[in-house]
């Protein structure tokens, strides 16, 4: 199946199709060979995905997403948590645990704030057509003031990890990737200046030393967790809450507004507990991240040799050869999700009489309703995700309107996100600041937000 022929016709149908070149000629299959960029065992439903969850039968291949991967010169060399293995592995991502929580204390206030005057500027603008630059803005000033004690420039972030992944598998020139890769690494030493000089750096330093992990590889493995698998897969969420809103009936959207508004006006504002208690919002959101996962594949490597058993014949996986669990297919296994490619923003809103369905989400590269621990690759700030993902969408709900200025459509293209085919961009943006304000805890001079 490999070969610089079958690779390259494999990579170019797979950036035309998406996820869907997975289903061949309509079939459904829960595990088989293809090859689009590299070949590879695919698993597409919720058992043939616990191969690449479980870290007994995966290990993963530094840097690499299959037939891309990230540039080795924007992060120095180093490699981050998720592409790491066995100790190396649990070193970096007990860090990362370690940094997220003490991020957590000072995380609410900060958050709020920037919530805040983000929604202001957008406010006085009379459109806005960078919309999801700017939800990624929002994002990690937030979050890199939170960890480094110091918010560090929104476009000095973007441009970054624009810059990331741009390492393809193929001898087809790609012009803008390079560009995006200079670029990235053009920008790497005012981003580490901002960091070293940030008030929170030396704590780090510490962190770094307590685990084992040098301090410039500890750095890379805190932004990229932060920026790429956080940032940039909040912002992708958060993007598709809006357009699906979009693609809702007045009546439907009126009852997650009108939900989300109650509970504001419950518990006078956002805080841990008005939001545990936004269930409609937080079904809303489950299913934008069930049908629009941020990441479609989750790419590995089996760690030894396997047989897979799938309804039809048994797959034979050597020790080495390369698997892809898809959480875009297995997130639509019809055995667990009814009628999977409807988006039904109610659905998880009775977990009883679903059967538990939560457990079948697998965005966080593992099962929704299990925390992460060492030896896995599931997300360790999940959590913190979630909740600035519910945040900001109930201030959005409660105390914005906006218009879009076109309709969204979706045809799964991977390197969207999970987001529709065009960017989504707003015609119009209004926000009821002195309203917004109070919930979020703000007085009128800006000083000293409620900490949750």
């Amino acid at each position: 199946m490999g070969g610089v022929w079958s690779d390259t016709f494999g990579f170019v149908k797979g950036l035309v199709y998406g996820p869907h070149m997975m289903k061949p000629k309509g079939e459904h299959p829960s595990a088989f060979r293809m090859n689009n960029g590299v070949p590879a065992v695919v698993l597409l439903t919720r058992d043939t995905i616990q191969y690449a969850f479980n870290p007994e039968t995966y290990e993963k291949d530094p840097y690499s997403f299959g037939p891309g991967g990230v540039s080795k010169d924007v992060v120095r060399g180093h490699c981050p948590s998720m592409f790491s293995n066995d100790e190396d592995h649990r070193r970096k991502k007990a860090l990362l645990i370690d940094v997220y929580k003490r991020g957590q204390k000072t995380l609410p206030s900060v958050f709020f704030s920037q919530i805040k005057e983000h929604l202001e500027e957008w406010s006085r603008l009379e459109d806005v057509p960078d919309f999801e630059e700017r939800v990624f803005h929002i994002m990690s000033e937030t979050l890199t003031e939170a960890l480094f004690g110091r918010k560090i420039d929104g476009e000095l972030c973007f441009t970054w990890l624009n810059g990331l992944l741009t390492d393809f598998k193929t001898w087809i020139p790609i012009p803008s990737m390079s560009r995006k890769r200079r670029l990235a690494i053009e920008a790497l030493p005012a981003l580490l200046k901002a960091i070293k000089e940030a008030p929170k750096y030396q704590e780090l330093v510490q962190l770094c030393h307590t685990h084992g992990v040098e301090v410039e590889e500890g750095i890379f493995t805190i932004l990229y967790g932060t920026l790429f698998n956080g940032c940039a897969a909040q912002c992708a969420a958060i993007v598709s809450s809006v357009a699906r809103l979009h693609t809702l009936s007045d009546t439907e959207k009126n009852d997650i507004i009108q939900t989300t508004l109650q509970v504001l006006e419950k518990h006078g504002g956002v805080s841990e507990e008005s939001l545990g208690e936004m269930k409609t919002l937080e079904s809303f959101i489950l299913e934008v991240l069930r049908l629009h996962p941020p990441v479609f594949n989750f790419w590995c490597l089996a760690r030894k040799d396997l047989v897979i058993s799938p309804e039809k014949e048994n797959i034979k996986v050597c020790k080495g050869e390369r698997m892809v669990g898809c959480c875009f297919w297995a997130q639509r296994d019809e055995s667990v999700f009814p009628d999977p490619d409807r988006f039904r923003w109610n659905r998880f809103l009775d977990e009883d009489k679903q059967g538990g369905q939560k457990k079948h989400l697998f965005f966080p590269r593992g099962s929704w309703t299990e925390a992460p621990d060492l030896d896995s690759h599931q997300c360790p700030g999940q959590d913190i995700g979630f909740f600035m993902m519910k945040a900001l969408l109930a201030v959005l709900l409660g105390y914005c309107s906006w218009e879009l200025t076109a309709a969204p459509m979706w045809s799964d293209k991977t390197i969207r996100v999970g987001n529709p085919d065009d960017p989504v961009r707003l015609a119009r943006f209004n926000f009821r600041s002195e309203q917004a304000g109070r919930a979020l805890g703000i007085r009128p001079d800006n000083i000293a937000p409620n900490a949750i």
